[in-house]
């Protein structure tokens, strides 16, 4: 055997060894944080969900943000929602979620079968809480489907264009050869240690919360599946935020903006102050001190919010 051919040998065995120990890695992090909700199916493609609260009080549609899934905003807002009648979605793609493979991905997309979603439990309207990426897709959906959304609630929202380049590991995701290397190998086996850091930024400079990642279900990003569809997400949030960041003038429900001065994942005055002004019933609430996550630190502000909205659109 030549050195060429014994190198060509290791390296293989290297990749299979990765392979192998990249899906164990990912069986366990399922294992530890199977799906708790129910599943709805919609045209082939199965929404993993979650229900709570008094079923005859108006509804509440939660979305959550990139990187995410159901858990992240249920821990932060379960309490104090808590009498509300709350659905908790894993957005397509995520969680436990699947998304349709049939065509290129888009919030417009995932609107519209949002929407099909709440067809199916008997939903006509919701007031949408949506946290960072999760607010471009509530936007959507009172863009799209006005006679849905009575009323808004965005969390520190991703809105405005331009927001910076996509991190190249999400480019990288995609392509050949590297990317199932990275996704199946690299992402599964040292994933875990950037879960931390994204959620200190995330939090900054509020505290983060004891055992927050392993709490919120963070780990479950990890998965090649779930890895692939947000980074696909990332890759196109500046053209798809451009396609619809002109509309948002139009946009007549009923909407309260919560974000904090020290958010240091989006720019406030950029994604929140300047879209709140362009909408005719929007408010901006700053929170003093909150970051990105602020609804972890400021339940209350959320449900109060909740709470305008909801006499106002009535």
């Amino acid at each position: 055997m030549t050195a060429a051919a014994l190198a060509a040998l290791i390296a293989l065995a290297g990749l299979l060894l990765g392979a192998l120990g990249g899906w164990l890695v990912s069986q366990r992090i399922a294992k530890a944080h199977p799906p708790e909700g129910e599943f709805l199916e919609i045209d082939g493609t199965r929404l993993h969900y979650r229900r709570s609260g008094d079923t005859a009080r108006p509804a509440i549609l939660v979305l959550h943000g990139a990187a995410s899934n159901l858990e992240e905003p249920r821990l932060a807002l379960g309490e104090a929602l808590a009498q509300e009648n709350v659905i908790w979605l894993d957005r397509p793609g995520l969680g436990w979620s699947e998304r349709p493979k049939s065509a290129p991905w888009s919030p417009a997309g995932e609107a519209a079968l949002i929407v099909r979603f709440l067809d199916k439990l008997g939903i006509p309207e919701a007031v949408v809480i949506g946290h960072s990426w999760g607010g471009a897709i509530a936007m959507r959906l009172a863009m799209d489907h006005p006679e849905r959304v009575p009323g808004l609630v965005l969390i520190a929202p991703a809105l405005s264009a331009w927001i910076g380049e996509a991190a190249w590991f999400n480019a990288a995701s995609g392509w050949p050869l590297l990317g199932p290397v990275l996704t199946r190998i690299i992402i599964p086996l040292v994933g875990h240690g950037q879960l931390e850091s994204g959620a200190r930024k995330a939090f900054h400079p509020e505290p983060v919360p004891e055992d927050y990642v392993a709490a919120s279900r963070l780990p479950l990003i990890l998965r090649p599946g779930n890895w692939i569809a947000n980074a696909r997400d990332m890759m196109m949030v500046n053209t798809h935020l451009e396609l619809q960041e002109e509309r948002y003038q139009n946009v007549e429900a009923h909407t309260v903006f919560l974000a904090g001065k020290a958010d240091t994942v989006l720019w406030t005055h950029r994604h929140s102050g300047q879209v709140a002004a362009r909408m005719p019933r929007a408010e901006l609430r700053l929170i003093s001190g909150a970051g990105h996550n602020l609804h972890h630190h400021h339940p209350q502000a959320v449900l109060e919010a909740v709470m305008t909205v909801r006499e106002r659109a009535e």
